[in-house]
C-alpha cells in the first residue's frame, strides 16, 4: 500500500480504528448474499446472540473492492482481541462476522477470503430470483431507472441469452456498471459454484428467505447448529419491510419462470437442497 493510501484510508478515515488494528480480530463467518434477500435482518438481529459480534456497518467490501486496502484497514471495523476475550470468558464462544451480498459475485472475492481465513464459515441467503429481480428494479426506480420493468427485463433477457452463448462462467460473472443485472444477479448457482469449488461443503450453509420468513425458529437454530453456538430465542422479530409493489405483468413473470428454470435446477444440483421457487 502507498503512503498516501495508508494516511487517507487508515489514520485519516479510520483513526483510532486503525492505529489498533492489529489488536483487533477478524471475521469468523461471512454472510456474502445475496442482494435483496434478507441479509440485512441477519445483520440486525443475529447479535442478539451474546456469542456473536457484527462489523461496525454491513457492506465493507473487503473481500471484493477493498482488497487492496489491507488487513489492517479491515480489521479495524472489528472488536478488539482482549474484548473477544472477555466474551468468551463468559460466554464460552465469540464470532464476529461480515456482511457484504456482492461478494457472492465474483471468483476472485472467494479466492481472497481463501488467502486470509481458509476455515471461515459462509451463509448464504437467497430468495426466489423473480422476487429478488423485482424487489432491486424498485430499488432502482428511485435510483433514476428509466426503463419499465417489463422493458429492462426484455433488454437484459436478449444481452444474456447472447452472452450465456459465447461467454464462459467467469465472464458472466462480471457485473459491468453500465447495467442494472436485474437477472444476472439471481444466476445463483454461477455465482456461488467457485465458492462450493473453493471452500469444504461443510463450511457453507445456503438459506431461503422464503423460509426465513415462514420460519423464522428454524432458521436461527440451523445458523446457530451451523455455527456450533448454544440456541437462543432471537426476540427481535422485525424483518425488512416488503415494498409494496404493482403485480407483475403476467407474461414477462411466465418468461422469467421459463427463463430460471435450468439455473434454478443448477443450484438445487450443487447446494444438494431445493427451494420452493415454482410459483
Amino acid at each position: 500500500m502507498s503512503l498516501y493510501k495508508f494516511v487517507y484510508y487508515q489514520l485519516l478515515k479510520r483513526h483510532y480504528f486503525a492505529i489498533t488494528g492489529p489488536k483487533r480480530v477478524l471475521p469468523d463467518f461471512l454472510i456474502i448474499g445475496a442482494k435483496r434477500c434478507g441479509t440485512t435482518s441477519l445483520f440486525s438481529h443475529l447479535p442478539e446472540h451474546p456469542c456473536i459480534v457484527e462489523s461496525h456497518h454491513d457492506n465493507i467490501g473487503f473481500f471484493n473492492d477493498n482488497f487492496n486496502l489491507g488487513l489492517n484497514w479491515y480489521r479495524s471495523f472489528f472488536p478488539t482481541k482482549s474484548y473477544k476475550k472477555k466474551i468468551e470468558k463468559k460466554h464460552g464462544r465469540f464470532l464476529a462476522f461480515d456482511v457484504t451480498t456482492r461478494y457472492m459475485e465474483n471468483k476472485r472475492t472467494a479466492e481472497n477470503v481463501k488467502k486470509i481465513k481458509p476455515e471461515i464459515k459462509i451463509i448464504v441467503m437467497l430468495r426466489n430470483p423473480i422476487d429478488r429481480a423485482y424487489s432491486q428494479f424498485h430499488v432502482s426506480v428511485k435510483d433514476d431507472e428509466k426503463l419499465s420493468f417489463d422493458e429492462a427485463v426484455n433488454e437484459e433477457m436478449n444481452r444474456l441469452k447472447q452472452e450465456i452463448e459465447e461467454y464462459d462462467d467467469d465472464k458472466l460473472r462480471e457485473f459491468p456498471k453500465a447495467h442494472r443485472h436485474y437477472i444476472r444477479k439471481s444466476l445463483y448457482a454461477m455465482q456461488l459454484r467457485p465458492w462450493f469449488d473453493i471452500f469444504p461443503r461443510d463450511n457453507i450453509l445456503v438459506l431461503s428467505t422464503e423460509m426465513f420468513k415462514e420460519n423464522e425458529k428454524q432458521i436461527y437454530k440451523e445458523i446457530f447448529k451451523f455455527l456450533d453456538i448454544p440456541e437462543i430465542r432471537i426476540r427481535d422479530k422485525q424483518h425488512m419491510q416488503k415494498g409494496e409493489y404493482t403485480p407483475m405483468n403476467k407474461k414477462v413473470h411466465k418468461e422469467l419462470g421459463d427463463f430460471f428454470k435450468k439455473h434454478n435446477e443448477e443450484l438445487f444440483d450443487l447446494i444438494g437442497k431445493r427451494f420452493d421457487w415454482d410459483d
